[in-house]
Formats: structure tokens, C-alpha cells, sequence
């Protein structure tokens, strides 16, 4: 082995043994995580304007996403510490603590939760934060089809603020039949942590990985039919994540493409009320977001899970092409 050839050796080992540590780690956390959270009343209630068949879903775990938050955390500061991966720390913490009160007050049946006005407000404060972390560790290129990797300046940072809070909802939506919204996010993620590593990026490659091994993990558990929910605070905190994660790889103008499932469903919610507004209560879809039309054309949520999966899964594998040939993949771009 030559010697320059050591450290993008060790650059690319690093992030898998974290991964492979949070693995493990979440394999043999979440179920004594289900047993914890429910002593302390963090249950889940059910929308009544849902599909009757996820009544049964009342009293369930929630707020399992702590962990998504504690291990890549833990996996950051043993040997990574650097800015680039405590902005992405803090952007799952911060979504994760918006989500966890709104989980907190669902479960003590406060209404559902923060209202809408106090989530997008906390939402926004966290947004102008990382924004600022991410100007504060450096200036990014991003890749747009058709010009390259340029630097939009300035502008990047408010384009990474908006991307978390759409984001950060967008996951949320999703996570609407079990286990959907965590196997959507692991290869948008897989593929910030390859990104991360070919770039010499250490911090970001070892926060997405162990975050990708995190949610792996908890699909154990959260498989249907599952056992534990991730909640908001594992929605919102891995929904702010992405943004953060594809803004420091250069991702940020393909986001729309790279987490396409979560837009989907984001966009169904949108058309489904613009629709019903336009046409004095007529429904496009059976039921929004589009999992919910799934289900009730009748799916299981298996059915549901993997058919979603597999076009997020393949909509993240042509980003990561565009990636490697715009150039993104080359150590310290």
C-alpha cells in the first residue's frame, strides 16, 4: 500500500465501522426501547380521520427516533469532531427535540400535538440556525444538471434552510404506514455517506452512515406490523438531516430527486387539497398522502413498503450517477 493511498483508505473504512458499530448497537437497543418508552407514556394516538384499519395502532411506542439522534451522535464524536459533522448532529438533534415535544403532548393528549403554527415556527428557527452552521463551516458548490457544480453563493444557505423544513415534512408525511418512511431514507443517506467519503469528508460520511445503520436497525422493529414508531422526533429529525447531508455533498439542487418518494407524497397531500378547494369537495386520490391511496386501492402495507422503496431506491441510484459523473465524487470537492 502506498502511503498516499492511507488516509482515502481510511476515509472509506470509517464510516463502515461506524455503521456496522450503530448496527449493532441498534439491533440490540430498540427493543428494549419499546419496553422504556411506553412506561413513560410516550404512545402513539391515532388520527380518527385516517384509514380505520390503523386504529388498531393506538397505544404503540413512539418517539423511537431518539436513537436515530444518540447513536450517529456518539459515532460523530468517538471519531469524526469535526464542523462540517456537528452542523449535521445538530440538525437531527434539533428536528428530533421539535419532534419529541410534539410526541410528548400527543401522548399526554394535548389535541395532536404542537400546532401547526408552532411547529413550522420552531422549524423555521432551526432552519435559520443551520443555515447559519453551514455558511460558518464553508462554502459549498452544488451540482444543477446542465451547468455543473457551481457556487450559488449566499444563496445556498437559504435554499438548505428551506430544504430542511420541507424536508423535515415531507418525511414526516411519509411515515404513515410502517416501516415506509425509514427504508425511504436509508439510500438517499447510503448515498450522502459514499459522497461524504469519496469527497474526504469524514464527519458527513460517518453522521450519514451510522444514521443509514440507525434506521436499518429500527426497521426491525418498525416492519409491519411494528412494535415501535419513529414519531416526529425520528421524522423531523432525519428530515432536517437530509437537507443538511445533501447540502454538504453537493446534493442540494437533485434533493427533489434523490428523496423522490418523499415528494411524492408531500405532493399528494397538495393537489389533494387544491383539488377538493376547486371542486366543492371532490377527491383526486381516495385518501392523501399517497400511501393512504395505496392502502385503501388495496395494498397491505408490505404491498405499500416495497413497491415505495423500490422507486425511492432507484430514484437514489440515478442521483448517485448524476453525482459521479458531474464530478462530485472527486476527493475535496
Amino acid at each position: 500500500m502506498s502511503i498516499t493511498s492511507s488516509p482515502n483508505r481510511i476515509v472509506a473504512v470509517t464510516p463502515l465501522a461506524a455503521a456496522a458499530a450503530t448496527l449493532a448497537a441498534g439491533w440490540l437497543a430498540y427493543p428494549l426501547a419499546i419496553g422504556g418508552l411506553g412506561r413513560i407514556g410516550l404512545t402513539q394516538r391515532i388520527r380518527p380521520e385516517g384509514p380505520t384499519a390503523h386504529r388498531g395502532k393506538a397505544g404503540t411506542p413512539t418517539a423511537g427516533g431518539l436513537l436515530f439522534l444518540a447513536l450517529p451522535a456518539v459515532a460523530w464524536a468517538l471519531v469524526a469532531r469535526d464542523p462540517r459533522g456537528a452542523v449535521l448532529v445538530a440538525a437531527l438533534g434539533g428536528g428530533a427535540a421539535i419532534g419529541l415535544a410534539d410526541d410528548w403532548l400527543n401522548a399526554r393528549g394535548r389535541r395532536l400535538g404542537l400546532s401547526v403554527r408552532q411547529k413550522l415556527g420552531a422549524e423555521a428557527v432551526l432552519a435559520v440556525a443551520l443555515a447559519l452552521g453551514l455558511a460558518a463551516a464553508g462554502a459549498r458548490p452544488a451540482l444543477v444538471l446542465g451547468l455543473g457544480v457551481v457556487a450559488l453563493g449566499p444563496a445556498l444557505w437559504c435554499l438548505a434552510g428551506i430544504a430542511g423544513v420541507a424536508t423535515s415534512n415531507a418525511v414526516n408525511l411519509a411515515d404513515g404506514v410502517d416501516g415506509l418512511a425509514a427504508g425511504l431514507v436509508v439510500p438517499p443517506l447510503a448515498v450522502c455517506a459514499w459522497l461524504g467519503a469519496a469527497q474526504g469528508r469524514t464527519g458527513v460520511a460517518v453522521v450519514c452512515a451510522a444514521t443509514a445503520a440507525t434506521v436499518l436497525a429500527f426497521l426491525r422493529v418498525n416492519r409491519p406490523p411494528a412494535r415501535l414508531f419513529m414519531g416526529d422526533t425520528g421524522a423531523l429529525g432525519l428530515g432536517f438531516l437530509l437537507a443538511v447531508a445533501a447540502t454538504e455533498v453537493g446534493l442540494l439542487v437533485l434533493l427533489p430527486l434523490l428523496g423522490l418518494v418523499f415528494v411524492l407524497e408531500a405532493g399528494s397531500v397538495i393537489v389533494q387539497v387544491v383539488y377538493f378547494r376547486r371542486t366543492g369537495g371532490r377527491r383526486l386520490l381516495r385518501m392523501s398522502p399517497l400511501h393512504h391511496h395505496l392502502e385503501l386501492g388495496g395494498l397491505t402495507e408490505w404491498g405499500v413498503d416495497l413497491r415505495l422503496w423500490g422507486l425511492g431506491a432507484a430514484a437514489a441510484l440515478v442521483t448517485a450517477v448524476l453525482a459521479l459523473h458531474g464530478g462530485l465524487a472527486a476527493p475535496g470537492r
